[in-house]
């Protein structure tokens, strides 16, 4: 597909990352529309665009628009939606980048690009390029416009339909938030006795690179796995009832899918 002309709204750390891959590609940012100035202004700058922070100086941007990038929270992508519908022509696509908003929080030709990563700035240093994305359309022009814009950090680009989608999400969250929260903890627990965090790093380091395999549940191991109840009858008293709580229900989780 040949590049498109895309107005941008919202200029938050997603933005952020991917317009300037989509300029690189070759694509006409026409304008970046930002509730701020001080999001807003250097954003434009960057990419070498008008900004504005009031949807009716970007009238005209909107109406030139092929594609409609609607980048801002996930409760707020109807309502934006709605707000510019009539201000765009009637074949341009509105896009937005939440992987668990449903396609229809937009109207018109209209498609979901998920880029499957983190844009939380402590994420780590991790290249947007070869990022996986989940794409989903109303029509085939609009799969069309979201094969090309994925298509900009050169990974892998998967079809889903609302519900895979929904799917994939959950399984996101699990893989990164939740695994997440799990390593606070398990500083926590360092902290609390004057140990290193760094005392994890090639546990972490080995969880993740073997995750990559695609093998989590053939590399599970530990007490839970092997039924060892002395070994975590002592991790239990350890820690705070709360997070007794927590423990209990994940080891017995891994013991019932290991020993069913």
């Amino acid at each position: 597909m040949a590049e498109l002309r895309i107005v941008l709204i919202g200029a938050g750390q997603v933005s952020r990352e991917l317009a300037p891959v989509w300029k690189h590609a070759g694509h006409d940012i026409l304008q970046v529309v930002s509730r701020t100035e001080a999001s807003a202004r250097p954003l434009g700058e960057a990419l070498g665009c008008p900004w504005t922070t009031k949807l009716t100086e970007a009238a005209g941007a909107l109406a030139d628009a092929q594609v409609v990038v609607v980048a801002v929270t996930d409760g707020l992508i109807a309502e934006v939606a709605e707000g510019i519908s009539a201000m765009v022509s009637p074949t341009c696509v509105m896009v937005h980048l939440s992987g668990a908003t449903p396609l229809d929080a937009l109207p018109g030709p209209r498609a979901v690009v998920w880029p499957v990563r983190s844009f939380n700035p402590k994420a780590g240093n991790v290249p947007l390029e070869g990022t996986p994305t989940v794409i989903e359309a109303s029509d085939a022009s609009a799969l069309r416009v979201a094969q090309t814009l994925a298509q900009a950090w050169q990974g892998d680009v998967a079809e889903a339909s609302g519900t895979q989608r929904a799917a994939a999400h959950l399984a996101a969250v699990m893989a990164d938030n939740y695994a997440n929260h799990m390593l606070a903890e398990a500083q926590e627990v360092l902290d609390q006795r004057n140990l290193p965090k760094t005392l994890l790093r090639n546990l972490v380091l080995g969880l993740t690179q073997g995750g990559l395999n695609g093998d989590a549940r053939e590399r599970q191991t530990g007490p839970a796995k092997r039924g060892d109840e002395a070994t975590l009858e002592r991790h239990r008293a350890l820690l705070p009832q709360d997070m007794q709580d927590v423990y209990d229900a994940l080891a017995a989780h891994i013991a019932k899918r290991h020993h069913p």
